[in-house]
């Protein structure tokens, strides 16, 4: 018999499953497309648990037979506002307004001294953003806050779905095991309302009989509180020591430096293990552009990734520079740029740029915009002396070279499916499995193969500074 666990990532674009063994292999796999889950009062959170369930029907239904299934844990993108009515009826009553600080004032006004009193907001890692969304929803949309008796996070929810517990991890709370107190008055919700804050190997419940039937999964399956996915991702490829770096390219492309403790500046950042913190920047719409791009060089092959792997090697054997070639800066500042980048890149290629060089250029602008989020981390306070990679991306050997070029710096190819593997550690240690998340870690982890710096690259991209 096969002990196992359960790993799921739920993301932007997919919600992946996996049944892993003791050592971190994958014994079984599925998947469940998000992109297109229709965003509504209902139809977020109820789309995200059919595709959460669809997946692990997917995986389960490829198990071997003699697996016995030990425990659940989850990794889940950031997306808060989840609630809950007296009847345990989940609701997103903010899919309407603009849930970021650079959009909608009210939450910018939740990420400032003033609104908590002096206290420097962005200790509280994720909770500014929870904070303005309940105080924009009480001044412009106050009537479904009326049947709301408990509010969260999707990760919150999924874990409600299957457990009936109310609870969370830090790094998707407050970086802490209370709620800070400042949140209650800007928010308007009580004690009672809010996720009790747990470490993310601990069990948060067992599945209940309607999850069980829903799953197909044994009734009182151990389910362990699991995490955020950026958490959960540099736990998979062990970048949960400070000077640790991790980049993760999938749908977002984030780049955290882990740091130990918050510096006390103004810096987003969460914890990726039990009081470690980490800095945690994105380059928002470069990932799309990055897309947007690369298919404007190749519209005749349909999957994009397919446009990848056939173009990276011709890349590979283009000079840096891109033979004087220069695209972007990603990202743009405006809606526009979308198509400006993309008549660039056929520009190039009608002015006689081959496909390989027009692809190199925008591999360097993308690197271009990760090295500035790494600059960013270490303005922070953070000294990464290490890089690891994880997401689609890092399969991308050619784009990792130019990577490590321009940082001056090795990259290793982490596991591409860094936040199964976290929540798989998680639920390991959930299980009985080992007594640590570093214990499980050093068991399941396996570290990548190393990118080197080219020399004379590193050269030519100093100069360009």
């Amino acid at each position: 018999m096969t002990q196992t666990v359960l790993a799921v990532d739920i993301g932007s674009t997919w919600c992946k499953a996996a049944w892993l063994d003791n050592r971190g292999q994958m014994l079984a796999q599925g998947r469940a497309y998000t992109r297109d889950i229709p965003p509504g009062m209902h139809t977020t959170p109820d789309g995200f648990w059919g595709a959460f369930v669809a997946a692990v029907q997917y995986a389960t239904a490829r198990l071997p037979s003699d697996a016995v299934p030990a425990a659940i844990g989850i990794s889940c993108r950031a997306l808060f506002g989840i609630c809950l009515d007296a009847d345990g009826n989940g609701s997103w009553p903010a899919w309407q307004m603009a849930l970021d600080r650079y959009t909608n004032p009210v939450i910018a006004y939740a990420h400032t001294d003033e609104a908590w009193n002096g206290a420097n907001p962005f200790l509280y890692g994720y909770t500014p953003s929870f904070a303005g969304i309940f105080l924009w929803l009480r001044t412009h949309q106050p009537q479904p806050l009326t049947k709301v008796v408990r509010a969260g996070a999707l990760r919150d929810y999924i874990v409600y779905r299957m457990t009936d517990a109310w609870v969370t991890d830090p790094a998707t709370g407050p970086n802490q095991y209370t709620w800070p107190e400042g949140l209650f008055p800007l928010s308007g919700l009580t004690p009672d309302a809010l996720p009790a804050i747990l470490d993310p190997h601990t069990i948060a419940g067992g599945l209940t009989t309607a999850a069980s039937e829903a799953l197909g999964l044994p009734q009182g399956l151990p389910v362990v509180v699991g995490q955020h996915d950026g958490a959960a991702a540099n736990l998979g490829v062990g970048a949960i020591r400070p000077n640790d770096g991790c980049f993760t390219l999938g749908t977002n492309y984030v780049f955290r430096g882990v740091m130990g403790t918050h510096p006390g500046t103004h810096a987003m950042g969460y914890w990726v293990a039990p009081g470690i913190w980490s800095f945690v920047g994105n380059i928002g719409p470069a990932t799309r552009q990055f897309e947007l791009m690369t298919r404007a060089i190749d519209e005749e092959t349909p999957a994009v990734a397919d446009i990848h792997k056939r173009l990276a090697p011709l890349a590979a054997e283009i000079p840096p520079g891109s033979k004087g070639l220069v695209l972007g800066p990603l990202p743009g500042p405006n809606p526009g740029d979308d198509d400006s980048l993309c008549r660039a890149v056929g520009q190039a290629l009608e002015n006689g740029y081959t496909q390989g060089a027009v692809y190199r250029a925008v591999l360097e602008a993308v690197a271009g915009a990760e090295l500035r989020l790494v600059d960013r981390a270490r303005q922070a306070g953070a000294r990464p002396t290490r890089f690891v990679a994880t997401g689609g991306g890092a399969a991308n050997r050619t784009f990792l070279q130019i990577l490590a070029s321009v940082l001056g710096a090795p990259v290793e190819m982490g596991q591409t499916e860094g936040g199964i593997l976290g929540a798989g550690i998680a639920a390991a240690v959930g299980a009985g499995w080992y007594n640590s998340l570093a214990g499980a870690l050093t068991a399941m982890g396996t570290p990548g193969p190393i990118v080197q710096p080219d020399p004379d690259a590193v050269a030519f991209y100093a100069r360009q500074e």
